[in-house]
């Protein structure tokens, strides 16, 4: 049962990563074309931006040896391949409707720094205890030290603020669709993590009546 389960997820992994190649071919060409009539810096700025935001993800996540239940596996296919398009779709509008705001331009690359900072600092605090999944390890803890002490979910929050900011760079506006429902689709998978949590890790219903979920002081 384990191998049928890690075949489709395999399948499913590899039809989004096509896709994701294919669309970022498209990007690529359309841009190449465009080139000569694109103002460079937010360009050089969202690529820095996402080297940073792959440099960070490397540091703070060091893998766990630990096996657990996983629930709801879905959500994490659909974050993913909405995530990929966050990456390329503001590219390939930045290319079809090329602006620049240069206010805007640095309110989206600071917002994406702080939501990577903030999301490695999350994964970095809970150490072996981080998944891409919404699982509960053997012997699973409650963390509550670092970011912890103030929010439950910061790097769904990182994440959040993250998919606020990255089209902006670009001023993608339109792109901010896609913002929108990855925003959904954090909130939406924390409400399934949470329940989970409540119910197999000891101590976190109380953990939840004491610290606010995303934004402390206000929720």
């Amino acid at each position: 049962m384990i191998g049928k389960n890690s075949r489709k997820k395999d399948r499913i992994s590899w039809v989004i990563s096509i896709f994701m190649l294919l669309l970022t071919a498209a990007a690529w060409i359309r841009m190449d074309k465009s080139w000569g009539s694109l103002n460079h810096l937010p360009v050089y700025l969202y690529v820095g931006v996402l080297v940073f935001y792959l440099r960070a993800e490397k540091f703070a996540y060091k893998g766990s040896d630990l096996s657990g239940t996983q629930s709801n596996k879905w959500t994490r296919h659909l974050l993913l391949f909405f995530w990929w398009l966050l990456l390329i779709v503001p590219a390939l509008e930045y290319s079809l409707f090329p602006r620049y705001n240069f206010a805007v331009i640095i309110t989206g690359a600071v917002l994406t720094v702080i939501g990577t900072v903030l999301r490695a600092w999350g994964i970095w605090t809970l150490g072996k205890y981080f998944s891409v999944h919404i699982e509960i390890q053997d012997n699973h803890e409650l963390i509550e030290n670092g970011p912890y002490k103030f929010i439950r979910h910061p790097a769904y929050a990182g994440n959040i603020i993250q998919a606020a900011g990255i089209p902006l760079i670009l001023n993608a506006y339109y792109s901010l669709s896609i913002s929108a429902v990855l925003i959904f689709l954090f909130l939406y998978r924390l409400k399934l993590e949470e329940e989970v949590l409540i119910r197999e890790v000891k101590g976190y219903r109380d953990y939840v009546k004491r610290t606010d979920r995303l934004v402390p002081k206000v929720w």
